[in-house]
């Protein structure tokens, strides 16, 4: 294993030497390249890359959670946080109880190109256009009457007039006496 280990270091030095060289300092040198018969992958990158990257969007879920949970100051709002932790997503947006945006998170403006302050106080509907279905808007406010989580896929519109495919997961909040105060919509981009 030791041998494994340098050979792996002297691999990445080699690598490193070799990247910080000119054109000209490498063609002088490239003879003296031999290829080795047996060829192992990067790994150390690879490993880094991929847990540098859930980190960050951990981190970026549990600041987004931090932000949204500063709204419940009086209500204590009985959701699963899990949810919003562990769900793939591009944008959190709460509503009040009449869908009057309260809240949105920095992924709604990447996803729509909206700054949060045109957001806020609009109801969800302004991103909605000619190619939403007016079967999946009556779905929606039907569903909205019912204290349950649910998910519709909806054709959503940027402020750049360009279409996107949204599904939406619609969470009622509920206070500690089981009043529902709020929405909260968890929204993905899909195809």
């Amino acid at each position: 294993m030791s041998k494994f280990k340098d050979n792996l270091s002297n691999m990445a030095c080699l690598d490193l030497y070799l990247s910080s060289l000119s054109n000209e300092d490498y063609k002088k040198i490239q003879h003296k390249i031999q290829p080795i018969e047996q060829v192992s992958p990067l790994l150390s990158m690879d490993i880094f890359s991929g847990s540098h990257f859930q980190s960050l969007e951990k981190g970026r879920k549990r600041m987004d959670l931090a932000s949204l949970l500063t709204h419940d100051t009086e209500r204590e709002w009985q959701f699963d946080h899990e949810l919003i932790l562990n769900k793939d997503y591009d944008a959190l947006v709460l509503t009040d109880a009449n869908q009057t945006i309260q809240w949105v998170n920095k992924g709604f403006s990447k996803m729509t190109g909206y700054p949060a302050n045109y957001a806020l106080g609009k109801q969800p509907k302004f991103l909605q256009g000619a190619a939403t279905k007016p079967e999946i808007r009556k779905s929606i406010r039907e569903k909205l009457g019912r204290p349950d989580m649910f998910s519709e896929t909806v054709v959503n519109y940027r402020k750049n007039k360009e279409e996107y495919i949204c599904k939406i997961t619609i969470i009622p909040l509920l206070d500690s006496s089981l009043n529902l105060t709020h929405f909260l919509a968890i929204e993905k981009e899909v195809a």
